[in-house]
């Protein structure tokens, strides 16, 4: 659907974006699109300051430069994707890992592929049922879940009906950000302490993000594996 220059047109506009408002831009970014999302994964963002703020567990103001770093960014972003690369942005999520100073933003299309038509893959229903499991701990069964590999490196997964009645309160209050916050430490801390996969994926999993997107009930789930190699779990071709 996308060719490599509009990879590259984004990527570029990240890291211009980050120089522009911070004087400094990540080390890497890499972008990654399909029918359903772009997955824009930038390593060691804002590296010496980022850096001194988790050593000495500012994390108050850590959190603070990041709402503002995507405050500036994500707006910007959207407009570039929708309007220069003519892809279609319904709504956008994002998280960090402190462990590599790496920061993932999702942005699901209208219309996402993945919530037409399921593409199943290797030990896809033992996933599911893994993450139905851990969600119910945290709050209650998801109504719906949707998994899909974007590359050989990147599996995502999508919940969709697990707002409890008080969070939807807390939302009409406008404490969507405090809400963001809690249910990170909670809810993100399960899904890194038990990821879903057991032996069913013989590799490396580098980092997990998660990001709710309140006002569709809908909550982002990214594992990012380190290297493509022996990739038990992934869809294999049809033989010819």
């Amino acid at each position: 659907m996308f060719n490599d220059n509009v990879s590259d047109a984004i990527r570029y506009k990240t890291l211009s974006l980050f120089a522009e408002h911070f004087g400094v831009s990540p080390a890497r970014v890499s972008v990654t699109l399909d029918d359903s999302c772009v997955i824009i994964y930038a390593q060691r963002f804002l590296q010496p300051v980022v850096e001194s703020m988790i050593l000495e567990e500012s994390h108050g103001a850590l959190q603070s430069i990041r709402e503002l770093m995507v405050g500036y960014l994500l707006p910007e972003l959207n407009i570039f994707v929708n309007q220069d690369c003519g892809i279609p942005v319904e709504a956008q999520a994002y998280d960090w890992n402190d462990d590599d100073l790496s920061c993932l933003i999702f942005m699901m299309l209208s219309d996402p592929l993945c919530l037409q038509e399921n593409k199943p893959y290797p030990d896809q229903n033992k996933i599911h049922r893994h993450i139905a499991a851990l969600t119910y701990d945290v709050q209650k069964f998801p109504q719906k879940i949707y998994s899909f590999w974007v590359d050989q490196r990147i599996l995502v997964i999508i919940r969709d009906g697990t707002l409890i009645e008080v969070e939807k309160a807390l939302i009409e209050d406008g404490h969507c950000e405090l809400l963001r916050q809690s249910k990170r430490r909670v809810e993100k801390f399960r899904f890194i302490e038990d990821p879903p996969f057991g032996g069913t994926a013989i590799r490396n999993l580098k980092s997990v993000y998660m990001d709710w997107m309140f006002p569709h009930d809908r909550s982002v789930l990214v594992y990012v594996f380190d290297t493509p190699q022996a990739c038990a779990a992934l869809p294999q071709k049809p033989p010819l």
